[in-house]
């Protein structure tokens, strides 16, 4: 026989067409990474360099309080040692730089495995595998999270979310245990996977709605169980520690409730009927709803309920990533309603190609009403989003195998180009997001408001400029003070973590309100220096309070006479004053 050459379709199913699609993503990432920058993107990312600095110096591994955040108590975080522990064994084994660079990178890994995963066990064709592990780069929620530097906990909440979907349409006991242990680490980084993690537990119901093997009590027990022991080992006997914002023994005691209820259920009467099983699930949904309103009592609710005004007004309203799809700019808005739109059109496609046939109408049912459920999550929490994108990917695949040859197929030149353009266009949120980004200057959401864009110079902060200075307290907005830590010796006031709600008001109202007011804020902290930024979007916002607000005069360089400018660390759009004492 001869020499065949080498065939894309007999390789694309396999673990090293993974491993391809993988380095490829990597090797087109490290070459443009140089016009991006070698530093962490955003202050979470800033923020969990500290986390694992402290930790890799001796910090305890239950204690992940940022103590250079109003020292000496600190700053109480609800952020786990499961995020932190990949970083600190790569920069115990390679450095820190080059964890910050492959961490996030690797993540990726795990989510590629899952979508093959997720595509063999559907049975996708050749065609719509292939474009499975390509199409990452086309929706714009997912690069950036999985690129270097960016070292934030929302990666690995979105690959875990993939790999339990693709444990979802497996068959076997052991993975469902597999996906109950996923779904813990989940919870344990953050408690907003929680309803995610419900609808899991719902999608196995399902499975025993119809018929399928009693899997519900084994991911139950799993995800009891590991939820216990993850908690328990990564953030110490008082999980909580009075905060409502991490897994706590109430929602583990309903975890392990249900899970005896759905290992019961099954030696109920009636079970061999459809509306015997159907009854028994809804009575487990609301007995475990009730164990979780008496368990949990206020900490039942969403943990950002009962915000400080000042936070309410000046904060939490902007933090873009956690708003609703209606508070978010026209080209974000359509992304992620677009993304929802993809799923839908999807399953129509996957029941039009028959992956109903030979046993997978189940698995393909669970995985739509999976990444249903998140696209729905991510209209109302837009970094929801990630996820959704994700879960979305195989549903994009099949679109794309299904009609991108048809159009391919068009014999006259100029409608085949179009016709090829508009597949990928309605196949993906890419193109759909890129041509609404005009339509944000006119209709701008409250986040993006004309006065407060027009007020933001252009220049960069270069916080580093302070490592300059005598070491000390440093007065600054929220967003400055985790790259001000990361870059120098410093210590800040406070930064954006909410626990943490009476200093990080003082600090907007000192710089919302008058010179006057300030002084009385400042003079309750005793810092030595006050920062400001005229580049950055915080700074901007606080300026439209009141024209001859605190935070104008810090730009203007007007200040009173109890701030001496520090021309050493003060340059371009970064102004820093020492405090006259």
């Amino acid at each position: 026989m001869g020499n065949r050459g080498f065939s894309w379709r007999a390789n694309v199913r396999t673990w090293q067409a993974v491993l391809a699609a993988w380095l490829a993503y990597v090797l087109v990432r490290l070459a443009i990474q140089p016009l991006l920058g070698w530093e962490p993107v955003g202050p979470d990312d800033w923020t969990r360099l500290l986390e694992v600095r402290a930790w890799l110096d001796g910090q305890g591994w239950w204690d992940v309080t940022q103590y250079r955040m109003k020292p000496p108590e600190g700053f109480s975080m609800h952020w786990s040692r499961l995020v932190d522990m990949p970083l600190a064994l790569m920069t115990l084994l390679f450095g820190e730089t080059v964890a910050l660079v492959m961490v996030p990178l690797l993540w990726l890994l795990p989510a590629l495995f899952a979508l093959r995963a997720i595509m063999l066990r559907l049975d996708f064709s050749d065609l719509a595998f292939l474009f499975g592990l390509v199409l990452l780069p086309l929706f714009p929620l997912l690069p950036g999270n999985f690129a270097p530097f960016r070292i934030d906990h929302h990666a690995p909440q979105a690959v875990l979310a993939l790999v339990c979907a693709a444990l979802l349409l497996r068959d076997s006991k052991w993975s469902a245990v597999a996906c109950g242990t996923c779904a813990a680490a989940w919870v344990v980084i953050s408690l907003e996977g929680l309803p995610l993690v419900a609808v899991l537990a719902g999608l196995y119901g399902v499975r025993y709605w119809f018929g399928e093997r009693t899997l519900l009590p084994w991911f139950l027990g799993a995800l009891a169980a590991a939820a216990a022991m993850l908690s328990h080992t990564t953030r110490g006997p008082d999980p909580g520690m009075g905060f409502c914002d991490v897994l706590l023994p109430g929602h583990m005691l309903v975890f392990a409730a249900a899970a005896v209820i759905a290992a019961i259920i099954p030696f109920l009467p009636w079970q061999d009927r459809v509306q015997g099983r159907v009854f028994a699930l809804a009575a487990m949904g609301l007995v475990c709803l009730q164990l979780a309103g008496s368990l949990l009592g206020p900490c039942a609710t969403n943990p950002m309920a009962e915000l400080n005004p000042v936070l309410q007004q000046w904060w939490h309203g902007y933090i873009t990533e956690g708003l609703p799809v209606w508070k978010q700019p026209v080209s974000v808005a359509l992304m992620l309603v677009w993304t929802v739109g993809i799923i839908v059109a999807g399953w129509w496609t996957a029941h039009r190609c028959g992956l109903f046939h030979q046993g997978r109408a189940l698995a393909c049912t669970l995985l739509f009403l999976f990444a249903l459920a998140a696209g729905g999550y991510s209209l109302l929490v837009m970094r929801e989003g990630t996820v959704a994108q994700l879960l979305a990917i195989p549903f994009a695949a099949l679109l794309l195998a299904e009609w991108l040859p048809k159009a391919r197929a068009v014999t006259s030149a100029m409608p085949r180009i179009v016709a090829t353009l508009a597949v990928l266009g309605f196949a993906t949120p890419l193109f759909a997001s890129a041509f609404a980004k005009p339509l944000d200057k006119h209709f701008p959401a409250e986040t993006m408001q004309p006065d407060v864009l027009a007020l933001i110079e252009p220049g960069d902060c270069g916080y580093a400029r302070l490592a300059a200075v005598e070491p000390g307290l440093v007065f600054a907005p929220l967003d400055a003070g985790p790259e001000i830590l990361g870059r120098t010796r410093n210590t800040v006031v406070a930064a954006s973590y909410h626990r943490n709600q009476r200093p990080m008001a003082d600090v907007i109202s000192a710089l919302t309100g008058s010179a006057a007011d300030a002084r009385a804020i400042i003079d309750t902290y005793a810092p030595d220096y006050v920062a400001a930024c005229a580049a950055s979007a915080d700074v901007a916002l606080y300026r439209t309070a009141a024209v001859d607000n605190f935070a104008n005069a810090l730009v203007s360089g007007e200040v009173p006479d109890w701030l001496e400018r520090d021309e050493t660390a003060s340059q371009g759009p970064l102004h820093v004053y020492r405090v006259v004492r």
